[in-house]
């Protein structure tokens, strides 16, 4: 099986939002990552969607979203003309940095605007669907759920 290069532990925009989001107590479980330098990042409590800003810009600008495991609802994929976006449905999130340059952030990333989705390449979306199935378990546990019930992973 082909895994999907972790290129993100490379890209210093994603390390500066990482560094200036996480706790000093918590762990990076696991990294899903789209394209344009986004990802989702599962921590132990929490997931954290992240969007850099422009490599030009010397601070590192970005969108960080945190979504606790407990307030997702689902976690969609749906296919888009030349790739596929990951969508977390959560019922509360915060949107925990937003400093992007000009405009307002919603609308200065490339192929996703929402802050709780990130846009995959086609041939990575199946590479990262035993993240995605262990995303839904961490959300199962987070809200107390059995197997059966959770949030859906649908496409």
């Amino acid at each position: 099986m082909t895994v999907p290069p972790e290129s993100w532990k490379s890209d210093r925009r994603v390390r500066h939002l990482l560094e200036r989001n996480m706790d000093e107590d918590e762990h990076i479980r696991f990294v899903i990552e789209g394209m344009d330098g986004q990802c989702i990042v599962a921590l132990d409590e929490r997931l954290l969607v992240i969007k850099p800003g422009s490599a030009a810009d010397p601070h590192y600008s970005g969108l960080v979203t945190s979504i606790n495991y407990s307030d997702i609802d689902s976690i969609e994929t749906d296919q888009a003309a030349s790739n596929w976006l990951i969508k977390i449905n959560a019922s509360t999130y915060q949107v925990t940095e937003a400093t992007t340059g000009k405009g307002p952030p919603e609308v200065n990333f490339f192929l996703s605007n929402e802050p709780t989705s990130i846009p995959v390449a086609k041939w990575t979306l199946k590479e990262y669907k035993p993240q995605l199935l262990e995303l839904s378990e961490l959300v199962k546990e987070a809200r107390g759920l059995h197997q059966s019930t959770g949030p859906n992973i649908s496409e």
